[in-house]
């Protein structure tokens, strides 16, 4: 089963320029079986959003795996719910695994935390917490005591990523490893991602699969 870890819409990243509703086509056509979406979930998002309450925001967010939820259900593709999470007082991004959408109306302001105390939260419900691209140009590696993982392989063709260097990192720190397409346009389809044996149809599933290490990073 070929997934992709890091999926961004329309509806909810006003970086990305996909509809949600087309994107698990474009996944199956490319031999597919499963899409995390990562939309982004931070102040300046949600200041492009127009909501002003988190609570607002949280509904606001949850429209583009959703949107691409409805999609997949319609052409028998899976398709999970994640997040990629941007903190105060730092350009670094987080991806959530395992997350659902009860967890981000019951914690619909955690973009307003520390790093310390999301991945406490996230523990408490079996989250895994990994950063998206560490070594990309403007960002810097987080404290690992704060991580379950993060991506070895980021496959964003506009971003410098260091790649090479983000692999060594996690595997100096004993992070769990991940790839993604980072998907924003309709090139960056199939840029990375795992493959795994396991059936993955569920965020729970997701989050055993990643901690058993029963997988294997797509690196195109």
């Amino acid at each position: 089963m070929k997934i992709e870890m890091h999926t961004h819409t329309s509806e909810a990243s006003p970086c990305a320029n996909v509809c949600a509703k087309d994107i698990p086509a474009l996944y199956q056509k490319a031999g597919y079986d499963a899409i995390v979406i990562t939309d982004h979930y931070c102040k300046w998002a949600q200041e492009r959003s127009g909501m002003k309450t988190a609570e607002e925001y949280a509904e606001y967010f949850l429209k583009g795996y959703q949107a691409a939820r409805a999609a997949g259900n319609a052409i028998g593709f899976t398709v999970l719910p994640g997040a990629e999470v941007n903190l105060p007082g730092s350009p670094n991004d987080y991806l959530l695994y395992g997350i659902t959408e009860d967890f981000i109306r019951k914690y619909p302001a955690m973009h307003e935390l520390t790093l310390e105390k999301l991945y406490l939260i996230c523990h408490q419900h079996d989250i895994l917490l990994f950063q998206a691209h560490p070594y990309r140009t403007y960002c810097t590696p987080a404290d690992p005591s704060y991580l379950d993982g993060a991506e070895s392989f980021n496959g964003n063709p506009r971003h410098n990523n260091q790649n090479a260097a983000a692999s060594q990192w996690v595997e100096k720190n004993k992070l769990i490893p991940s790839s993604g397409s980072d998907f924003h346009e309709f090139e960056d389809v199939a840029k990375g991602g795992i493959e795994t044996p396991v059936s993955v149809t569920t965020p729970r599933m997701l989050y055993k699969v990643l901690h058993s290490g029963s997988y294997r990073l797509l690196t195109p």
